[in-house]
């Protein structure tokens, strides 16, 4: 009897302390975020519906945001609105749409779709968008970038 007592208030306290919050507040693992924000437009205008994402391949991280009818965003890493943690960042910008293209009579087999994209290609990777941003602490971190066709 005492030995199962002994083994579940051991087990306990690993999992407490497994779980527990570190100085900074943050959970472990997590990196602290700083609040990230912007507009996107193509050529002047704003772009509604577009996905923004940083990329840290140092941190080995993607934020990620949604812009609204205005053009803006505000990037989400761990929870809704957080922003991304402090660093270099690569940016893509994608939208899309998907339309289907011949529809299935069998309920078990999905429609046959397209997808077209609604942004310059060279915009949606990492690679060839040629988009940067540092996030930085303590700093206003506003990164608006206008596309061009």
């Amino acid at each position: 009897m005492n030995r199962i007592f002994i083994a579940t208030t051991l087990l306990a306290a690993t999992l407490l302390l497994g779980c527990r919050v570190d100085q900074a507040g943050l959970l472990p693992g997590r990196n602290a975020t700083h609040p990230v924000t912007g507009v996107i437009t193509l050529a002047g205008l704003p772009v509604e519906g577009a996905t923004v994402m940083f990329l840290s391949e140092k941190l080995k991280i993607t934020a990620y945001g949604k812009t609204d009818a205005t053009g803006h965003y505000s990037l989400t890493t761990y929870e809704s609105e957080d922003g991304a943690p402090a660093g270099h960042y690569q940016v893509s910008i994608k939208k899309s749409e998907n339309k289907i293209v011949q529809d299935s009579e069998d309920p078990a087999i999905p429609p046959q779709t397209s997808t077209t994209s609604l942004l310059p290609d060279q915009y949606g990777n990492y690679q060839t968008s040629q988009l940067r941003a540092v996030v930085a602490a303590g700093r206003s971190n506003v990164f608006s970038y206008n596309l061009m066709p």
